[in-house]
């Protein structure tokens, strides 16, 4: 029970939210392989009866592309509701003094360079190299959840700044962590509320009471 407790107190984010925040930072991506297996392959769009070898033709040369439209569409709408909700219940969060501040906004380059580009060099051909990038995004995605590529998000980048800072808490003891906020030019000595959103891991917003 306590343990369970403690699991939910460090990632107050739903599954279906870190669903949508995996989505949304592979989401330039999962459109640009969608064009290109339909320009590959558009020649397989005429149709002349349906049968079950046109939904299996169907499945091997535009299966991925369904696949990947279907979870941009439900991660795109994930994406704006968990951060609507997010910036909502952040309003509550805990002031703290930011002691220290260094910009992560560079990280994302670093993760379409990694995690997304090799995967426009792929084939995608048929039911064997459509279900390898499936199975190469699932692991992908266990990884993503579980640590700070929660915040290391493209899309995130164009709206909020990404902060790695060292602050003090209401209790005096100097804590780290990874930050969004819509302050793009977060300074040190700055005073902030702090919404956990995974093990160190905050959605920040500007402290109206000082």
């Amino acid at each position: 029970m306590n343990t369970k407790s403690k699991k939910k107190e460090n990632n107050s984010l739903h599954s279906i939210a870190q669903f949508s925040l995996f989505v949304s930072s592979y989401l330039p991506l999962f459109l640009l392989l969608i064009v290109r297996q339909i320009s590959l392959n558009s020649e397989y769009l005429n149709w002349t009866e349906i049968s079950w070898e046109s939904f299996k033709l169907f499945g091997a040369k535009f299966g991925l592309s369904a696949v990947l439209l279907f979870f941009s569409f439900v991660g795109a709408i994930g994406y704006w509701k968990t951060l609507e909700n997010i910036e909502e219940v952040a309003k509550n969060g805990n002031p703290v003094t930011v002691t220290d501040v260094k910009n992560k906004n560079s990280e994302s380059i670093g993760y379409i360079a990694t995690y997304l580009i090799p995967f426009l060099f792929q084939s995608f051909d048929g039911w064997y190299e459509c279900a390898s990038v499936i199975f190469l995004l699932l692991i992908i995605y266990r990884i993503y959840i579980n640590s700070s590529l929660l915040l290391i998000n493209p899309l995130l980048s164009f709206r909020f700044g990404i902060y790695e800072i060292e602050y003090i808490d209401q209790k005096g003891k100097k804590r780290n962590g990874l930050i969004i906020s819509r302050d793009k030019s977060l300074q040190d000595d700055c005073k902030v509320k702090l919404y956990e959103i995974g093990h160190k891991l905050y959605f920040s917003t500007t402290n109206n009471s000082n």
